[in-house]
């Protein structure tokens, strides 16, 4: 009357090695993420602390006010160019780590419902006689629970998107304002040496 006890161990501890597959997954994911992201910054540092190293020595060279002014505003070009790349990376770090969070969660979810579908299978077949609208109810259950993961799993897919894409404008459009900051910066050191 109750099914093998032993096919529901096995079902079971299946899923739970499958969890701790994708547990570590998702754990090594996210710390080689934040290892990446340290990593950008430490060499963001870097650079802008050898940048400021080489303005200030050539800021001591400068023969007048027009000159200093001249010499910084020159830095606001690279530095858009160094911060626009920096969002960049930064947003392809991001988009490579979701998309294995997607693909390990969408893995997941599969197992699951499989090994659901295995147990609800097994539960039915020892199924007392007039339990079978019972089980019915649990499958359409089931099936309902899947179309709805699968809508769920579309939505996040297309925020993914949507971020990535949010990204790659945010970065066109910081580098637009600093360089009409520099520009004005430009115009108005070469206003005050004209004058």
């Amino acid at each position: 009357m109750f099914p093998n006890v032993e096919q529901y161990l096995n079902s079971s501890k299946a899923l739970m090695q499958s969890q701790a597959s994708a547990f570590q997954t998702l754990a090594g994911s996210a710390l080689e993420s934040a290892e990446k992201v340290a990593t950008l910054n430490l060499a963001a540092m870097k650079a802008s602390a050898q940048d400021f190293g080489n303005v200030l020595t050539q800021a001591t060279t400068a023969r007048d006010p027009q000159a200093f002014f001249a010499l910084v505003t020159a830095q606001f070009q690279p530095n858009n160019e160094k911060a626009a790349s920096y969002a960049r990376y930064l947003g392809e770090i991001f988009t490579e780590t979701q998309q294995i969070f997607a693909k390990t969660a969408e893995a997941q979810v599969a197992e699951v419902s499989r090994a659901a579908t295995a147990i609800v299978d097994q539960f039915a077949s020892a199924a007392p006689a007039g339990s079978s609208d019972a089980m019915a109810l649990v499958k359409s259950m089931m099936g309902t629970a899947n179309a709805v993961y699968e809508q769920v799993n579309k939505v996040a897919k297309q925020t993914g998107e949507a971020m990535q894409a949010q990204a790659a404008n945010l970065s066109g459009q910081f580098v637009k304002p600093v360089q009409a900051a520099a520009n004005q910066t430009v115009s108005a050191v070469a206003d005050s040496a004209a004058a």
